[in-house]
């Protein structure tokens, strides 16, 4: 039994990897999760370790915040009177652990013998023998420093609000705010003069905001040398905030250090940091001071910023802005329109770098089926939207799309639906968010509401469409159609009856809705293509999904049956092996493909290559349904290759994976034909073959990107075939395939996209 259990995010490894260390040096046996050998089941182990441990440190920072696993281990540690709290970065706590007492490593500097170590163990002791751990130095947050904030702050969690997030909360729009930019501090009284030159630039700046009152500078001045508390200049000049500065200045490079006080409470509710190298005087003062107006523009105009038109910009980039915003809520239904959404959006940042909801929107229009590429851009893009306007709801909605909505960054779209309860976008994201920890009925409120907010909005409606679909719910699909027909869009109905057909495995109907709509509205031909290309490469249309999708010629070839050269040359990943395991497709593809073809021996070298550890494989996937879908081929085709341990800690995982998801809602249909690949992989034969009956017998057929279309070509069913009720439900399988190909009109999908018919045999 430890002593300790360890709680953290992450990203903030480093710095907790310093507090063990430091626990250790002092005589405690710590526990955190670089403990587990890699053979141990990652979830059952941690499980274990919270469970026996005497006491529990969660260390808390923004990211620990966010995590729904820390939060969750903090709660088994509260309940039952074993938590202790650290502070690694400055943050609020979440709601119901504020009122508790904590040690601040904000500024520790890894040594052991320092007293707040000292503290921690002496916390440590106390909760081991059965006492209230020992008063500590208090969470860090500077706006809780009087008794009055304090009082404050307990209101705020008796009404039931999210700690913290009432700093952020957005302003009524009753008008202007007033701002008092008070005279900037020169640290060097040689930067007097162009210290004063940024305050009056920066002070103009921000005047010309229609949405912000800037007080003049010889009042400001003349209360600044009053030394008044901050509620003093709302009474005498009717200040809502209090703009602070001081200025440093060496050698060539100059830094502003800014804090933002809300002057009805005396909350800091901002500071940050601005600066650069001093070389033309005059373009260095005005990029400052345009610098500073774009960082708290979000943060006190009307609305608090939350709505783009709060966020002032010229006229012509507001007009640039709502046009590209057009074409990311159409989501892509004619060709090219996320492409033209990317330039009117470069364009806008062009000419305003402060208009956050530009960034914020161009980072949407990147985060859809990135490349990893696109996607460290995507989040450079939200997150320079949040520096600009931390209160933009849609920016932290955004920040979680581009990371795949996994279930840690729930609290980021919990604190944008908060800011910005009328965001379709986000209640849609946090749908996929629950949907993806399986609280199906989370998630279908979640998409309910986004489908109140916007009736037409087909994001939400196709979701909503896919979770009723994977909860066998027909009456509730049935209801979703005649809502649709009584709003009378024949484009959405079609839309809806095409999906619904394809995932309730009827594929060919689908098609053939999606070619009457391609016929009868050529502008949705981009929705629509998206759409059609899976279906008809399912039932093994490859020319024709080629031309729909317009894959180079050789492309497909891979879906035939074909490998290509050694080493993926031809794809590009032998000098990235990271990314084959990012694409798409290529893990469970070329999975097949080199199982079926002697190759293993480079599947285990693009594995080698890429991962120290399994545990480096998981973090790749931050959805799990991604990691548990792709677990059995991965794990099966190692353990051929001789990787025995890796392929057992890999099904491990997903073993913990998928029990997760089913303490969180029913089996469904998506979760029985992964379990049916988990426990052929494993080996526990019976019940694959149970649970493969059961996703067949309740629709699913294969996609071929994921799943081979025969199923005896999966590594994980290789040592199966020879069963005669797999060869029996094998054929079923195919035989079911070849009637929906039956199925497809030629003669309409020819017309739509003429290319000569496909009649070879269904590829393996």
């Amino acid at each position: 039994m430890a002593d300790v259990f360890v709680s953290y995010k992450r990203e903030d490894a480093a710095r907790v990897k310093k507090l063990v260390a430091a626990l250790r040096e002092v005589g405690l046996d710590a526990w955190w999760d670089e403990d587990i050998a890699p053979s141990a089941p990652w979830e059952a182990t941690i499980e274990k370790a919270l469970r026996e441990s005497k006491a529990v440190i969660v260390c808390w920072s923004p990211d620990a915040v966010a995590s729904e696993n820390v939060r969750s281990e903090a709660r088994v540690a509260r309940e039952d009177g074993r938590l202790i709290q650290v502070f690694m970065k400055p943050c609020s706590p979440p709601l119901f652990f504020g009122e508790r007492q904590g040690v601040d490593l904000s500024s520790w500097r890894g040594k052991a013998d320092d007293p707040k170590i000292a503290k921690i163990v002496e916390s440590v002791r106390a909760v081991a023998a059965g006492k209230k751990p020992h008063a500590a130095a208090a969470p860090v947050r500077p706006w809780l420093n009087t008794p009055v904030h304090i009082a404050i702050a307990a209101l705020v969690v008796l009404a039931g609000s999210l700690a913290g997030w009432w700093l952020l909360t957005p302003a009524k729009a009753q008008g202007p705010q007033t701002l008092a930019v008070l005279p900037f501090r020169a640290l060097n009284s040689a930067d007097a003069n162009l210290v004063d030159a940024i305050w009056d630039d920066t002070r103009g700046a921000i005047s010309r905001n229609p949405n912000l009152r800037v007080l003049g500078p010889a009042s400001v001045k003349a209360l600044a040398e009053k030394n008044l508390e901050p509620a003093d200049y709302r009474k005498r000049v009717g200040a809502d905030y209090l703009l602070d500065g001081s200025v440093e200045h060496v050698g060539d490079r100059v830094q502003l250090k800014l804090s933002l006080t809300r002057t009805k409470d005396g909350a800091e509710v901002w500071n940050d940091e601005v600066g650069g190298k001093l070389d033309d005087v005059f373009a260095f003062q005005q990029r400052i001071a345009n610098e500073v107006e774009g960082r708290i523009r979000g943060r006190v105009a009307p609305g608090g910023g939350a709505k783009p038109q709060n966020i002032t910009t010229s006229a012509e980039g507001y007009a640039l802005y709502a046009q590209a915003r057009a074409l990311i809520l159409e989501r892509g239904n004619a060709k090219g329109s996320g492409g033209e959404a990317r330039q009117l959006l470069r364009k806008v940042v062009a000419m305003d770098p402060n208009f956050a909801p530009a960034w914020a929107d161009l980072a949407q229009s990147l985060g859809y089926g990135a490349n990893p590429d696109q996607t460290r851009e995507a989040l450079g893009y939200a997150q320079r939207a949040l520096q600009l306007a931390p209160n933009l709801g849609h920016a932290h909605a955004v920040l979680a799309m581009v990371r795949g909505t996994p279930p840690e960054f729930e609290g980021e779209l919990r604190k944008a639906i908060e800011l910005d309860p009328g965001d379709q976008e986000a209640w849609s994201w946090l749908g996929n968010c629950l949907s993806q920890q399986n609280r199906l009925k989370d998630a279908l409120a979640a998409y309910s509401r986004a489908v109140e907010i916007e009736p037409l909005f087909w994001p939400a409606i196709g979701n909503k469409i896919n979770l009723l679909t994977t909860m066998n719910d027909s009456a509730a699909l049935n209801s979703e159609l005649a809502r649709l027909e009584k709003l009378g869009d024949p484009i959405f109905i079609s839309k809806a009856k095409a999906w619904i057909s394809i995932n309730t495995g009827h594929p060919a109907d689908g098609i053939r809705r999606l070619l009457d709509l391609k016929l009868r509205h050529a502008d949705q031909s981009g929705w629509i293509e998206n759409h059609l290309g899976g279906a008809l490469l399912a039932l093994g249309f490859f020319d024709e999904a080629s031309t729909v999708w317009s894959w180079p010629p050789d492309t497909s070839a891979q879906y035939r049956g074909d490998p290509g050269p050694p080493n993926l040359v031809k794809w590009g990943y032998d000098n990235r092996p990271k990314e084959f395991w990012q694409d798409k497709d290529a893990p469970a593809l070329f999975g097949r493909l080199f199982a079926k073809h002697g190759r293993l021996k480079e599947y285990r070298q693009f594995y080698t290559a890429s991962f120290k550890s399994p545990d480096e494989l998981v973090a790749m996937y931050p959805a799990a349904q991604r990691f548990t879908t792709l677990a059995p081929t991965i794990a099966a085709d190692l353990r051929a290759a001789g990787e025995v341990d890796a392929a057992q800690a890999i099904l491990a995982r997903a073993d913990s994976m998928i029990s997760n998801l089913l303490k969180n809602g029913p089996e469904t249909t998506d979760i029985s034909f992964q379990l049916a690949f988990l426990r052929a992989a494993e080996g526990n034969d019976d019940e694959a073959m149970t649970r493969l009956r059961r996703a067949f017998d309740a629709g699913w057929l294969p996609d071929r990107s994921f799943y081979a279309t025969d199923i005896a070509d999966e590594p994980a069913f290789a040592h199966l075939v020879n069963r005669p009720d797999f060869q029996a439900l094998r054929k079923r399988i195919l035989a079911r395939i070849e009637e929906e190909r039956r199925k497809v009109p030629l003669d309409l999908l020819h017309r739509a996209y003429p290319v000569p018919t496909n009649t070879k045999q269904i590829a393996a």
